[in-house]
């Protein structure tokens, strides 16, 4: 249980930490959306296959562990969909606001396959529910100044790719191998689109050694081995739990904020904490008590 905890808590700052860079990478224009996509994937992917080759391939349980190319495509391009809507989105919002509305998508999404799944949500797990919607909403108003509609959207379309590339993490029995093909098969995706946007409009790329660099921490460190992590973790939640963990992203996107760019601290944002933590022990103690 300790170890699980653990796991959730590198993986959920993993994930802020991808805001955290995106932003500062493309809010402050040090690269464009594309460019700080593919660098993003491409690296990962180069990770993931490096630690592959050095840390699993000699075990027999991963020499068995075989993807389909339909099942590697839909990671791919679940991946690469996620990831290229992440960066066009920021390049307009705020960390707080577009963790909010990412994360927020991606409980929403979870909840719904959830309950279609047939699944039953006793009446302590939708009080916790409810309990960290309230949260969200409240750490929701002190950066929702007129956000821009479009890429709000985005956000939130790339929320539901995001829900897709858990579901599909559900089911993966190696993760290493899993994490590894989607990158790969995601990254392809995104150097053709880099190939195809370049032949119409190459001058709205730029890069500076700050943009690379952020771009590359996102790739290695953020992304190949938090998505790693996060699919290790996923066999041992459910999908319910899965989806309110996520929501402690952005109050661990804030207080790095704060930390490290020097965003504000607010009464908000220590009511919107409490409310997210206490839905999320709320639906922990009931899976417990349950057992």
């Amino acid at each position: 249980m300790t170890s699980n905890y653990l796991l959730a808590t590198t993986t959920m700052t993993a994930f802020a930490l991808n805001s955290l860079f995106a932003r500062y990478a493309l809010g402050y224009q040090a690269i464009d959306p594309m460019s700080f996509t593919l660098l993003r994937l491409l690296s990962g992917a180069v990770t993931l296959v490096l630690l592959y080759a050095v840390f699993f391939k000699q075990g027999s349980a991963h020499k068995k562990e075989t993807l389909t190319r339909k099942h590697s495509a839909s990671l791919g391009a679940s991946l690469f969909s996620y990831a290229l809507l992440f960066s066009l989105a920021y390049h307009q919002l705020d960390t707080g606001t577009g963790a909010l509305i990412l994360f927020g998508t991606v409980q929403l999404a979870l909840i719904a396959y959830h309950r279609l799944s047939g699944h039953a949500i006793n009446r302590l797990e939708w009080v916790g529910i409810s309990v960290s919607l309230v949260g969200f909403v409240v750490l929701l108003q002190p950066s929702s100044h007129q956000p821009d509609i479009g890429a709000a959207i985005l956000m939130g379309l790339s929320g539901l790719s995001w829900a897709i590339f858990t579901l599909l993490g559900k089911h993966a029995s190696v993760p290493i191998v899993a994490t590894k093909q989607g990158f790969m098969y995601g990254a392809t995706m995104m150097v053709l689109v880099y190939l195809i946007v370049a032949m119409v409009s190459i001058d709205s790329f730029y890069l500076s050694k700050t943009g690379v660099g952020f771009a590359l921490l996102s790739g290695v460190g953020a992304s190949a081995i938090g998505y790693y992590l996060w699919y290790q973790l996923l066999p041992k939640i459910d999908l319910l739990q899965a989806s309110l963990l996520q929501l402690t992203v952005p109050v661990i996107a804030l207080a790095l904020g704060i930390i490290f760019i020097d965003e504000q601290f607010s009464l908000y944002s220590c009511i919107a904490t409490l409310f997210i933590l206490s839905g999320i022990a709320l639906v922990s103690f009931s899976k417990w008590r349950n057992q």
